[in-house]
This record gives C-alpha cells, sequence and structure tokens, in this order.
C-alpha cells in the first residue's frame, strides 16, 4: 500500500530541538524545513528530503541569477572553457542542451564520479557567501560543508535523466532553485512516457516535489542515498545551484568502476557521444570527453599490430572480409 505524507517540522533554534543524526546517517541541519514520507513496502523512500522555501533574499536571488547568465554567456562565447563549462550536444541530447557550470570539484559526467581535482576553478565570492549564509543559517549539518558546485542553466524542454549521485560525495547533497518553479521527481522505480519525461512506475514508487523560486531542497538519508531524481522536461527557464562536499584527496574508485584501455576486460565501458546527463546520471557524457573533460586521443597501433590488420585486409575471399 501507499503511504504519502507531507510534514512542516518547526525551527529548532526557536522551539529548543536538537541537532538531527549524524551526517553519514543522513543528517539534513537543525533548521525545520517541509520533509516527505513514501512508504514502499516496509522502506521510506524519501525519509531525509526536506524543503525549505524562501531560503534566500529576492534580492540574493537576483545577485546569483545575473552571475549565472553572465558566466552561461562566457561559456557560449569561449571565454569559460571545459570542463568549467559544458553545454548538452549532439544526437543524444534529443533538443535538451541545458548549460552546466562546475566550481570547486569537477564531477566527470561520463563516468558519474568525482573527477580529476585541479580541472575548474574555485569558488567565487557569491558561492561562497551562499554557502556561507546556508551554513549560518543551519540549513545543512555543520560538518558537511559544500566545497564542490555544479550550476545548470534550463531553458524550455530541457531535462536531468534519473539518477542517484555517487556515493563518496558526502550526505546530504542539497539544490537551491531560481527563476522557475519546477518540479523533482524522487522515488525508487519510474517509467518514460515521453523524451525527457518520467513518473513513477506505480504510485509508491516516487513523488513529484515542486521547487519554488528561493528554495533548497535537501537531501539525505534514503533520499540521497538510495532513491533517484529527475527534472522532467522544464516548462520554462530555470536555473538549479547542486552544492556537495567531495570525498577526501586520497579517494580512488571502486576497481569495478574503471574504465579499462582497448585491450578489453570484463570492466571495459562503452563511451556514448553526446549530450551531458543529469548533476550525476551514469553513461552520458559530454562529446566522448575522458575523465578530464577532454576528448581521448585514439591509441596508435604498434608495428607489428599494424602488419597483422593489412594481412587481415589482403587475406579475403571473394572480396568479403574475415570473421573476426
Amino acid at each position: 500500500p501507499t503511504n504519502t505524507t507531507n510534514t512542516t517540522t518547526p525551527n529548532p533554534a526557536l522551539t529548543g530541538g536538537v541537532k538531527g543524526e549524524k551526517a553519514e546517517k543522513g543528517e539534513v541541519g537543525t533548521r525545520g524545513g517541509t520533509t516527505f514520507s513514501l512508504i514502499n513496502g516496509k522502506v521510506d523512500i524519501l525519509q531525509g528530503l526536506v524543503m525549505h522555501e524562501n531560503a534566500i533574499t529576492e534580492e540574493f536571488e537576483n545577485d546569483l541569477i545575473s552571475f549565472v547568465q553572465t558566466q552561461c554567456a562566457r561559456g557560449r562565447n569561449g571565454e569559460l572553457k571545459k570542463p568549467t563549462y559544458l553545454r548538452a550536444s549532439g544526437a543524444r541530447s534529443q533538443g535538451n542542451q541545458r548549460e552546466a557550470i562546475m566550481y570547486g570539484g569537477f564531477f566527470d559526467f561520463n563516468r558519474a564520479r568525482p573527477g580529476k581535482r585541479g580541472l575548474v576553478p574555485p569558488f567565487p565570492p557569491i558561492l561562497n557567501k551562499l554557502v556561507n549564509h546556508l551554513m549560518d543559517n543551519h540549513y545543512l549539518p555543520s560538518d558537511v560543508r559544500p566545497d564542490s558546485c555544479i550550476i545548470n542553466r534550463y531553458d524550455v524542454g530541457d531535462c536531468i535523466p534519473p539518477h542517484v549521485d555517487h556515493a563518496s560525495y558526502h550526505r546530504p547533497i542539497s539544490t537551491l532553485s531560481l527563476l522557475g518553479t519546477e518540479p523533482m521527481l524522487v522515488g525508487t522505480k519510474f517509467r518514460t512516457l515521453k523524451s525527457c519525461t518520467w513518473i513513477p512506475a506505480t504510485p509508491n514508487h516516487g513523488k513529484s516535489i515542486p521547487l519554488p523560486r528561493r528554495s533548497l531542497l535537501v537531501l539525505g538519508g534514503n533520499s540521497g542515498n538510495s532513491s533517484k531524481h529527475c527534472i522532467s522536461a522544464c516548462q520554462g527557464e530555470r536555473i538549479s545551484i547542486t552544492l556537495r562536499k567531495q570525498p577526501g584527496e586520497d579517494w580512488r574508485p571502486e576497481v569495478s568502476e574503471l574504465v579499462t584501455g582497448s585491450g578489453g576486460g570484463k570492466n571495459k565501458k562503452k563511451k556514448r557521444k553526446g549530450s551531458f546527463g543529469g548533476e550525476s546520471n551514469r553513461g552520458a557524457g559530454m562529446n566522448g570527453g575522458n575523465g578530464d573533460g577532454e576528448r581521448p586521443k585514439k591509441k596508435s597501433l604498434s608495428g607489428s599490430a599494424k602488419r597483422r590488420k593489412k594481412m587481415m585486409k589482403t587475406s579475403t575471399t571473394g572480396g568479403g572480409e574475415i570473421n573476426r
């Protein structure tokens, strides 16, 4: 059976409430907000999801919008280079031309995980101001100060496919919505209605959460660790600022996540060219780039490999190629 509820919790700073669970268990800060619940079987798949409306002022929103629009314009005219600025393109984008700007930490869209450090600029002053505001007002837990940011600018029809943020990022993860109001679908199983449009597979598999202008959505607990989230085709312009705390500098991907070379192996993954996907959507690379945000170079053949290739081309029967 489906059991879904929304609850507005008071601000503990005003009521004398206590700090929540530890960050590794999905602590979402001590400030009250609207919480959500959706029971699937015996699991609350929206546990840890908190909405804070009017998390910033209209004046600060206008400053952030102006900053984002300026940076996107710089990206389009070539002043802001890859991988700091990315734009969806190619056959796989299906008209989705969402723009993304990264600060603090590079996220490898191709492999859906944190990438090499030092590839994108540090936080500019306006993002430091935003993080300070969120921390000072207890929207986020004190030990999970964000140091990585992806800004997304959407136009009509743009979207983010369903995904779960990489497990190496500290929880909670937060998203500030600017300029427009669009719903985010959060849950465990979705189905595609059409390109860039998703709905829950059944009513107890997900819930649509409206994201008003200036609202902060915090994803901790089950909502941030196991449930997916996505934005279907936008009805108007929208900007999102997603904030995360990166893993430590000594972090390395699991062996199962590594992409092997041309020699193959069971962990080898196909690169798919075209658009980039969600903030952490697996397998949706930006123009086939590698982990450093550049297109991988084609590996040259050795002399013996060239000779074998030449022999195979000449060893044909009736003009047909040899079956490999």
